[in-house]
This record gives C-alpha cells, structure tokens and sequence, in this order.
C-alpha cells in the first residue's frame, strides 16, 4: 500500500542574486539527502523557470529538478515537453514534470493569458498531460481534442526513462485527474476564489485531507496503491514555543489556532516534533513524499537524514 512507501524529501527555492548563489541551493539540497530540488512557475519576484532548472540540473549529480509546479496555461505542451526532454536528456535522466491547471490570477493579468474556469483549465491540463508523455514515446504520435491539436511527429530527443509526472489540487476534480493520470499525487489546499485566502486555507485542516486522500483513493480504483503521495509544507519552523507562530498563522488565514496546529501543511515545533508528525502523517494517509520551501530545507536536514529512505 502507500503507506508502506519510504519516505522521500523534495527541497524548493525561487529565487537567487547569482548564478553562484543558485548553484549553491541546488547543491545544498542534493548534499542534506533531498531527493528533488523544484522551483514554482510564477511571473512575480522569481527566476524564469525552464533556465533555472537545467542550472540547478548543470549544477548537480543525483538530485532530481523539475517545476513544483508548471502552469499548463503558460506552457504550449509541446515546446514543453520538447524542453522537459532535453533537460532529462542532459541531466541524465532527472527531469521530475510537476504540472497544474494554473490558479493564481496575477499570473494571468501579468501575462494578459484569460484565465478559464477551473473545469476548463483541469480539462485542458488532462490533455497537456497526454500529449507530453506521447511526444516521449517511441514513434510518430498525433492528437485531436478539445484545446489542443498535434500534428503527427515523432518528436526528438526522447527522454532517458519515463519521465515522472506530478499533479497536485485540493478540489476532487483535479485530484480525480491527478489519481487517474499522475505517478505523483500532490495534497493541496483548495484554491477558493483564484488565490490564496482564509476560505482555501481552511481546506488545509486534517480533516479536509481525510476527504481529498477519499477522493484520490475513488478516482484510483485499482491503481491506487501505484501512487506516490505528496504534501507540500507550507511554513516551516523549528521552536520549543510553537504557539505564537500557530498564532499569527491562525490570525493570517482566519484559522482556529488548533487548525493550524494540526494541519499537514505547517510544521511548527521541535525537530523531534516535526519528525513524529511526519510519520504520523504516512500512517494516517499514506502520503510519504515530504516538500520544504526554502525556509525549511536546512532546518529539516535532521529529519530529512532519519527519515530519507525508511
């Protein structure tokens, strides 16, 4: 089952003044025993995604890259995957394809790109999804659906080995898809209201997740157990005096502060704590692949080197 899954720790960052510095984090993360080191696919106060990832792949050896996660809207499918192909080709084989139907709304008042309803965007997304791993494929390959046409082309290079791909949400549409189409499963937050605000955050609760993992378990059937589970965190910090983070997390977001305490995605407490969370967490939901923003990557490095692998 899932839950029998060792555990695997992916490290994100965004942003760096040099190239020297990029290097840096992606080599810091690849050292401290994380097995991904991904970058978010926004227009705001970040590195342009496609460019960081082949330096944090130049930069490194073992860890995997890849966008945590890449917006299909802003991402024509097949230049994409013609991309993600390379840098597999040029890493090695270490190209991880986290991809998602896109929800923040200044990305798309950014790029002037209409932001559809989310049924449409996920449906559009199925398809992306579709046409990437059959431009991967051996021979010709072609595709007529609803957002998308291909003509036929047996597209180069081929990636070294199939290329892992991602699909994270937190609303049973795309968590459906993701169960029916990703090799990775990400547990997320619904996104109420194209943003981040009190009403998606309260879809963080425990309770909540119980619901969404129902969902990915119904979408699955059969292949349910050939999923890897993954959960982002979202605020991480290490203290013997957790309460007033959880305080101001709880006044942020609108929360109870005993939402905020037990919800997966903020780790506030000691290593130790955080260490028992997480084990809880793969009991109680299976879900055994642990993301780190930046501020997390090198306060987690203890639990990341006592848990990685077990």
């Amino acid at each position: 089952m899932s839950s029998t899954r060792p555990f695997r720790f992916g490290a994100k960052a965004t942003r760096a003044s040099s190239g020297a510095e990029w290097r840096d984090l992606a080599r810091a993360a690849e050292d401290l025993g994380y097995a991904s080191f991904q970058i978010d696919d926004h227009f705001g106060n970040q590195l342009a995604t496609v460019p960081a990832i082949m330096a944090a792949a130049a930069a490194t050896s073992t860890v995997l890259v890849g966008p945590h996660v890449a917006g299909v809207d802003f991402r024509n499918p097949v230049l994409f995957a013609k991309e993600a192909a390379t840098i597999d080709l040029l890493s090695d084989g270490r190209f991880l394809l986290g991809i998602g139907a896109g929800w923040a709304q200044d990305d798309y008042a950014i790029s002037g790109i209409e932001q559809a309803d989310a049924s449409t965007r996920i449906e559009r997304l199925g398809e992306a999804v579709r046409i990437m791993r059959g431009l991967w494929g051996e021979g010709p390959f072609s595709f007529e659906g609803q957002h998308y046409r291909v003509a036929e082309t047996d597209a180069k290079p081929k990636p070294v080995s199939p290329i892992p791909v991602l699909i994270g949400g937190g609303g049973r549409k795309i968590l459906s898809l993701a169960a029916q189409e990703a090799d990775i499963v990400g547990i997320n937050p619904k996104i109420v209201a194209r943003s981040i605000n009190p009403r998606s955050m309260r879809t963080a609760a425990a309770d909540a997740v119980d619901e969404k993992i129902a969902w990915v378990r119904e979408a699955a059937g059969d292949r349910f157990d050939e999923i890897e589970l993954q959960l982002q965190i979202f605020r991480t910090a290490v203290t013997d005096s957790p309460d007033e983070i959880i305080g101001q997390l709880a006044g942020a977001f609108g929360l109870p502060p005993e939402v905020v305490a037990t919800a997966p995605f903020f780790q506030i407490g000691s290593v130790e704590q955080i260490t028992e969370n997480l084990i809880a967490m793969r009991e109680r939901w299976g879900i055994s692949y642990i993301v780190f923003q930046n501020d997390g990557t090198q306060p987690m490095a203890p639990v990341v080197a006592k848990l990685a692998g077990t």
